[in-house]
């Protein structure tokens, strides 16, 4: 089963000069199975995954609100 975390993803037509002040996240589940790498950058995380690991998906939360977040995902959902 996927372990999944719902995480705020820069939009990228909103990562320029321009738009530092403006910047536009989109909600996005990403799959931990799938990481293999994460970084603090100065604004973003950086999360490397296997299908792209020279272009990492920045997202809004640091690493230890991925971390907090992740803490679930070892519990089986019912529905």
């Amino acid at each position: 089963m996927a372990h999944f975390v719902k995480l705020s993803v820069l939009d990228p037509g909103h990562d320029d000069i321009e738009n530092q002040n403006n910047r536009k996240y989109n909600p996005q589940l990403i799959n931990l199975d799938m990481v293999i790498n994460v970084e603090q950058s100065k604004v973003h995380s950086l999360i490397f995954t296997k299908s792209n690991s020279t272009h990492p998906i920045r997202v809004k939360e640091s690493l230890d609100e991925i971390i907090q977040m992740s803490h679930g995902c070892n519990k089986v959902l019912k529905g």
